[in-house]
């Protein structure tokens, strides 16, 4: 069994400030995700010598990653991604399956500048695990200076953007977080944006004051109605408190569109959310169309998803209500969901358990692959209803 790193590892680790480092990390609770016994040893070695010998190594493959809660006790967590290349799909699945609380490492074979600075972007470490292991107890220092041991992890943020007023948006996307929420305990938060009807009361059927306070709704669950004061404004996000927040906005007000680039830049995943009004459907495809033109401009927007979901807020009438081909053909994309009309208040309220929301949960937290919507016509649609 190797009992210290090996040369290339301790040799480079000569002349670090060890004792300070090891007066600040030694304490930390780690654990080593991985089946490779060789990369086990080298990382345990290296940590031992840094009197870190509160780990736990947990015998998985990165494809086998689920959300486990035993990872609530670690303060690090080292997790072996071999040849994982997909750096977007990688910081989802960690913020879907690791607590956000927890400084994320990950070891792989993949040398790439961009992969690197991509996953550090959102807080996560990558290190070669050749040549850098090395570097963890730097980045274990860092965390211990940081504010309250932050892990300075960047969780997910979800953003559904309704195209008008009274569709839906609203209670879509309380029910697709309560639906979420059932199927993990790591925290999330909901904020309901200022251009939007503040109704999360009604839906959570508790009181939320208005004031842009955060409220628990229940365990794991905080919600806040952002007041005009602060609208629009999500410069602390990025605190490393949740896993995902949801974010909510109108974008049928034409005040909010000069926000627009700035919550597509922000947001992880862009749900626009329509109904079958013909002031909804050309909102919706403005926002297309602008996504298509600053994603020529900047590339990293094709590392986000962008979806569209019908809600029918109110009954369906075939004879004179806009037809899903017809909505598509306009949108020049496919709706990725659709949800039907609820008659009832009972189901209205159990509804987040209902099939159509399983489906939008699933593909928000990678359950469920979403494919790529594409351009399936180039024609101008609403000038009139087709017969």
């Amino acid at each position: 069994m190797q009992l210290f790193g090996d040369k290339k590892d301790t040799d480079i680790l000569k002349g670090s400030s060890q004792e300070f480092v090891a007066g600040q990390i030694s304490s930390f609770q780690v654990a080593i995700l991985s089946k490779r016994s060789e990369l086990i040893e080298r990382v345990r070695s290296l940590l031992a010598l840094y009197n870190i010998l509160n780990m736990d190594i947990i015998s998985l493959e990165l494809s086998e990653l689920k959300e486990n809660p035993l990872f609530n006790q670690y303060d690090v967590i080292l997790l072996d991604i071999r040849d994982e290349d997909d750096a977007v799909s990688l910081s989802e699945n960690i913020n879907r399956f690791i607590p956000i609380k927890a400084t994320t490492i990950l070891l792989g074979s993949h040398d790439s500048i961009q992969f690197s600075e991509f996953l550090l972007k959102k807080g996560l470490h990558f290190l070669l695990e050749d040549s850098q292991l090395e570097k963890i107890p730097t980045i274990l220092h860092s965390r211990s200076l940081a504010s309250q041991g932050s892990s300075q992890r960047v969780g997910s943020i979800v953003t559904f953007l309704g195209t008008k007023g009274g569709i839906g948006t609203s209670s879509l996307l309380v029910h697709t977080m309560k639906n979420i929420s059932n199927l993990t305990n790591y925290p999330l938060l909901y904020i309901q944006g200022a251009t939007t009807s503040p109704n999360a009361d009604f839906l959570f059927e508790i009181p939320i004051p208005q004031d842009g306070s955060i409220v628990n709704v229940k365990d794991c669950l905080q919600v806040k109605i952002e007041d005009s004061a602060s609208a629009w404004q999500y410069d602390n996000l990025n605190s490393g408190q949740f896993n995902i927040t949801f974010l909510e906005q109108n974008m049928g007000l034409a005040s909010s569109f000069k926000h627009f680039e700035e919550i597509i830049n922000l947001s992880n995943i862009i749900v626009i959310v329509i109904n079958r009004d013909p002031y909804s459907i050309k909102v919706a495809k403005k926002m297309l169309d602008e996504i298509a033109r600053l994603t020529m401009q900047n590339s990293d927007l094709l590392n986000k998803r962008f979806l569209v979901c019908l809600n029918d807020n109110l009954p369906y009438d075939k004879r004179n209500d806009l037809l899903d081909g017809d909505i598509e053909e306009f949108l020049d994309r496919s709706i990725d969901f659709k949800r039907k009309f609820i008659p009832r208040m009972d189901k209205f309220k159990q509804s987040h358990n209902s099939s159509e929301i399983d489906e939008i949960s699933s593909a928000i937290i990678g359950n469920k692959q979403v494919k790529k919507s594409k351009s399936k016509f180039s024609f101008t649609l609403l000038k009139g209803k087709k017969d």
